[in-house]
């Protein structure tokens, strides 16, 4: 098999999903990753070091692929590209800055992977993530970027009439402060102008492959229409095999890093793919503008890897589902019942003798706890679990539960498979998705209370992986419930 020296990779920032899990699944897959230090990179309050930035991607000399968030590289981060003070032509030296190094990184020869976020519009109060105005008219300003959108595109509501719907839109816009309206107008149009910069460079060659993703995404608002532009743009310059837009934002250098072993890789595994309902397969995301089944074959038209029936399939990927529309863990919203979907999925895994990746998508934030339920006392060959989440999106489960069993998969192929290091990312999966998010959170939770609440999850989840000897340490690095760190020793 051909074989790749090595792999570096500028997360978006210092949480463990956008650091610590892509090093797990290159330490269990034999991945030479490059990291920076952690304690450069940006949190919830903190840029990244931006002068340390730009002396790590100079130091390298010898890299076979380079996979780069740039919005670390240009705000310091995803939520700083949401709250950043800078001026455009600020902006603009930065994307320069990048040009110029790839003039030079490229006579190396390294595949360059770039990942970009469209700027999401989320639909509450609060300025955790965003600027401070944001605590007091969020949820106004989403629904006036929404009211926009459906004017713009004559959308029809049942019993309001186009003229009612641009009374609706002018209206909204009066709840708004002309200078918070100004503000955020203008720090859209940055963050739009940018993103066209990184398609510019598609031109001069600087990236093999390049992501614009939809984060927290909606069905209307100024972000899907940004959206719909880009992609228009990508097809205008025919970058159709270099450029994507796609739902999801965390996921996407797991998938970008998968894709990168892919194409080294002279093995390549082909999935079938299995939805336990027709009818949840049809439902819209939450969080996202498209069905889940779109978003589903949108991970895996990414990767470039071919779908089969079951039966010429190397990989088979379960998905989960309610008969309705998702639940959220969040905002305690519960989907349909799922036993019947339940059962009918145990009774699959428990007869397949194929690897499996399963995806639970019953709820948005966390997982089935029936289907846990089940799958503690279902006998499985747990060897055969290639990969599992159920963690917040659609896009972000299904692109982290395939780029881990894709990744063990090749590893095993190449005889490099570390299986200890496989259990030990798959534990924290569970532990992560199901026991912390399903059981555990709650908007005050600390972390001595995690760890204790976590012990008997872990016993639990240990016991079917046949783990022994494992401790668990959890901690929260952003200071709030929405991510925990769950170190596995």
């Amino acid at each position: 098999m051909k074989d790749f020296k090595k792999v570096a990779l500028l997360p978006l920032d210092n949480r463990p999903v956008s650091y610590l899990l892509p090093k797990q699944i290159a330490d269990f897959s034999g991945i030479d990753l490059l990291l920076p230090e952690r304690k450069y990179l940006g949190d919830l309050h903190q840029s990244s070091n931006l002068i340390y930035v730009e002396n790590w991607l100079k130091s390298f000399t010898d890299i076979d692929f380079l996979l780069i968030s740039l919005d670390n590289w240009v705000y310091g981060g995803l939520v700083q590209s949401r709250k950043h003070s800078f001026e455009l032509e600020e902006l603009k030296s930065r994307v320069n800055l990048l040009r110029n190094h790839f003039r030079e990184l490229l006579q190396q020869s390294p595949t360059v992977y770039g990942f970009s976020s469209i700027m999401r519009i989320p639909n509450y109060n609060s300025s955790e993530e965003e600027k401070d105005y944001w605590k007091d008219y969020g949820e106004k300003v989403f629904k006036w970027s929404e009211l926009m959108h459906k004017v713009g595109r004559g959308v029809q509501e049942e019993g309001i009439s186009h003229e009612h719907l641009l009374e609706n839109w002018y209206q909204s816009s009066k709840l708004i402060p002309p200078h918070v309206l100004a503000d955020y107008k203008s720090h859209r149009d940055k963050n739009l102008t940018i993103n066209l910069l990184w398609l510019e460079l598609l031109h001069e060659q600087c990236f093999k492959y390049l992501i614009f993703s939809c984060d927290d995404s909606a069905l209307y608002g100024m972000n899907v229409i940004e959206a719909e532009y880009i992609n228009q743009e990508i097809k205008k310059h025919n970058f159709i095999s270099k450029a994507k837009v796609i739902s999801g934002t965390d996921e996407i250098p797991l998938v970008l890093l998968t894709k990168a072993i892919l194409e080294k890789s002279e093995k390549k595994p082909m999935i079938s793919i299995y939805f336990n309902s027709v009818e949840g397969m049809s439902q819209r995301a939450r969080y996202e503008s498209n069905s889940i089944h779109a978003s589903v074959l949108n991970q895996i038209e990414t990767l470039g890897i071919e779908m089969k029936d079951f039966n010429d399939s190397d990989i088979v990927l379960y998905i989960h589902l309610a008969d309705s529309p998702q639940g959220d863990h969040i905002f305690h919203n519960l989907p349909g019942d799922t036993k019947s979907n339940i059962s009918k999925l145990v009774k699959l895994l428990e007869g397949t003798s194929k690897p499996f990746i399963l995806v639970d998508l019953a709820y948005a934030n966390g997982a089935d706890p029936l289907l846990i339920e089940a799958l503690l006392k279902a006998k499985i060959d747990w060897d055969k679990c290639y990969g599992y989440a159920a963690w917040n999106t659609c896009s972000n489960s299904t692109g982290s539960a395939l780029a881990i069993g894709i990744n063990r998969w090749i590893a095993e192929k190449k005889k490099i498979f570390n299986k200890e290091a496989f259990k030990k990312c798959l534990l924290t999966k569970f532990l992560d998705d199901y026991a912390y998010q399903t059981q555990i959170r709650h908007s005050k939770v600390t972390e001595e209370e995690i760890n204790e609440k976590i012990k008997n999850h872990t016993k639990q989840f240990s016991k079917i992986l046949e783990l022994d000897g494992i401790n668990v340490r959890c901690a929260l690095p952003w200071k709030r419930s929405f991510e925990v760190e769950i170190d596995v020793i």
